[in-house]
């Protein structure tokens, strides 16, 4: 994924701030700078023009892809070869679909409708060069409904347009004037940055941006790490058996069959095999939780191995190990894991 970071010149951040957070992101492979030409709290034009300036052109120079939002008043003004215009309500599709044979675009994803698509593909927009990127919300309790952004994704995706998102910066410095956060979701508000990328991805994002201008290292390091391809958990290991352990730091497909009360991977025999060894049954076997991961232990026969996520709660069974459990915060991740999604265990 190619994922992004925002700046925001003529606010709180110094020159030296923002510059150091172009340079820490260029170094973890971040390739999308957010800015916005329409920041009603920077009052000083004469320092936001020099920031803005000295942004853009840093950012040019280690490569980014920049995204300016701007509406239809001030357009005309940044229309420069090289930057993504998001372009702000107010515009017709009939003037969208022509400024797309001109330039990259991006769509304001959380407003935009299916009548308006259609629109575009009556005016023969140049689909290519569109791109779709939702609004953030730093008014608390004003975030997105995360059925109504599925169904906008949807609607993007059936015209194979490329979306994005915004994900707040938890521990970082929030950005004025009301210090929020800065997420599309609103369940993300409080969650870690960390979280709610991985939330995102799992909701198929094709690109994440940290809403907030001055995340930390450690934010900026967990969404570099994000591939849209696979849901990471945070889990717990219960399990002191080597041979469980090894198994569950390896990576797993969900099985394409749906299960009603469990997620089972594809994998986890497979890896028994390869290590050629056992899992040797509990002593006392206990009743099985949402969120739990189990593996077949040898009393199981051609099964020991399959390992499983619980989706409900299941009576003890001697053929059956916890061996881990996904942290309380994180298990409605697993709702989102599709059939034939990758997913792995990252153990705290």
């Amino acid at each position: 994924m190619q994922n992004g970071i925002s700046i925001y010149a003529g606010l709180d951040s110094t020159g030296e701030e923002n510059l150091a957070l172009l340079e820490s992101a260029a170094a973890l492979g971040f390739k999308k700078l957010f800015t916005s030409a329409q920041i009603p709290e920077a009052a000083d034009d004469e320092k936001f023009f020099d920031e803005f300036t000295e942004i853009l052109t840093t950012a040019v120079t280690h490569g980014f892809e920049i995204i300016l939002d701007v509406n239809e008043k001030n357009f005309a003004q940044y229309d420069i070869e090289g930057i993504t215009l998001r372009l702000d309500d107010g515009f017709t599709a009939q003037e969208v679909a022509k400024i797309s044979h001109a330039r990259k675009i991006q769509l304001n994803a959380s407003t935009v409708t299916e009548n308006f698509l259609d629109e575009l593909i009556e005016f023969k927009a140049e689909f290519k060069n569109i791109s779709a990127l939702h609004n953030f919300y730093p008014h608390p309790w004003t975030g997105l409904d995360t059925y109504f952004f599925i169904n906008q994704n949807q609607i993007l995706r059936d015209l194979e347009i490329e979306v994005g998102a915004f994900v707040p910066s938890r521990d970082g410095k929030r950005r004025l004037p009301l210090r929020e956060g800065l997420p599309t979701l609103e369940d993300c508000r409080n969650f870690s940055t960390d979280l709610s990328a991985r939330f995102l991805a799992a909701l198929g994002v094709n690109f994440i941006i940290i809403g907030d201008g001055q995340p930390t290292q450690e934010e900026l390091q967990a969404v570099a790490a994000i591939d849209g391809d696979e849901i990471i958990f945070r889990a717990q290991l219960i399990s002191n058996d080597l041979n469980t352990a090894e198994i569950l730091s390896r990576k797993f497909t969900r099985r394409a069959d749906v299960a009603k009360s469990v997620i089972r991977a594809v994998e986890g025999r497979q890896y028994l095999k390869e290590l050629g060894g056992k899992i040797p049954a509990e002593d006392l076997p206990i009743e099985r939780s949402f969120g739990d991961v189990t593996i077949d232990n040898e009393n199981f026969g051609r099964y020991a191995g399959e390992v499983q996520i619980l989706q409900d709660v299941l009576p003890a069974d001697g053929r059956v190990n916890i061996a881990a459990r996904i942290l309380d915060e994180e298990i409605f991740l697993t709702g989102y894991l599709k059939p034939g999604q990758k997913f792995s265990f990252k153990f705290v």
